[in-house]
């Protein structure tokens, strides 16, 4: 079920783009993501921990929305440094689609072309930064 616009707290949403822009900005070597719980009136931060980064988000937060702090391997900047350089593997490869998590885990990269295939070649320039996935089944993954 999709939340529908009047369904979401405008609280949440004012926290959740503080938080965005801080760890865009100021806190982009810790930064991963964040997401909104409009129901529980919660974000979620994820970041590669750092006791500075996160006090800088508690003071963005503030009292009246709740905050968890998750640790991610991977920050938005690492990330997004790693979608460029698998971009520059679509000569070779048919890439579709690239998605950066805003959990920090692993870019998922969409390719018609064998998964072991793409997954090698991802090794090779991307160690351990992300996966590969069929072109027929890039539409069933959860984001």
């Amino acid at each position: 079920m999709t939340e529908s616009p009047l369904e979401l707290d405008p609280d949440v949403e004012a926290v959740a783009g503080l938080a965005r822009a801080y760890g865009h900005n100021y806190g982009r070597l810790h930064f991963a993501g964040v997401a909104p719980d409009h129901e529980h009136r919660a974000i979620t931060v994820y970041r590669v921990p750092d006791p500075a980064f996160d006090s800088a988000v508690r003071g963005l937060v503030g009292p009246d929305v709740m905050l968890h702090l998750v640790d991610a391997p991977h920050t938005r900047d690492d990330l997004l440094v790693a979608r460029e350089r698998v971009w520059a593997l679509a000569d070779a490869l048919p890439i579709e689609s690239i998605t950066i998590p805003s959990d920090g885990s692993r870019l998922i990269v969409v390719a018609e072309a064998p998964v072991e295939q793409v997954q090698a070649s991802l090794d090779r320039v991307v160690p351990g930064l992300a996966t590969a996935v069929s072109a027929t089944l890039g539409s069933a993954l959860p984001l």
